[in-house]
């Protein structure tokens, strides 16, 4: 039988850390969709690309051995340092699978992202970015995406310069 979060407070740390992985991970998944919020029921024109905050249940996640996975800075360059991509659009996919490689080596994926941080050179494409950003965004985390007037490489359109995700301890 599964677990709900009303069951995960009702127990000890012990009780709950002794839980089997694949439950733990499970409840995962329900305390980071508990603890994203938005602070209005207002509908915006940004609705469904991010949260508005996250709350971090440190108990809850202290009881299913919870890990937070910080990844680098990560741009479009390839290991070799050349931008990956014919134009800012394909800039920008290959940042996003960048930060995918970094998520799984770190064990967790987009949909466990809390926090998000995008630098773009060229903020006329906004919706480009969202575009590409719903490719690989599954659950809105908290985001911010600001403009800038260039990188550490000028032909450079992106840098993802904070991700914050969490994944269970085996």
């Amino acid at each position: 039988m599964p677990y709900s979060l009303t069951d995960l407070d009702g127990m000890s740390l012990e009780a709950a850390q002794a839980l089997p992985f694949e439950e733990r991970d499970r409840l995962l998944d329900l305390i980071i969709a508990a603890g994203r919020g938005q602070s209005t029921d207002v509908v915006s024109y940004r609705t469904g690309l991010y949260s508005d905050y996250f709350e971090e249940d440190l108990t809850r996640m202290l009881k299913v051995k919870a890990i937070k996975v910080l990844c680098r800075g990560t741009t479009s360059s390839g290991f070799d340092g050349l931008p990956v991509g014919e134009n800012d659009q394909e800039q920008y996919r290959a940042a996003f699978r960048h930060v995918k490689t970094h998520l799984e080596a770190g064990k967790t994926s987009f949909s466990r992202v809390v926090t998000l941080i995008v630098f773009l050179t060229n903020m006329d494409n906004w919706p480009l970015l969202n575009e590409v950003y719903r490719e690989f965004i599954p659950v809105p985390p908290c985001r911010a995406v600001i403009g800038t007037t260039g990188l550490a490489q000028k032909t450079l359109a992106i840098e993802i310069v904070e991700c914050i995700a969490y994944r269970v301890a085996e």
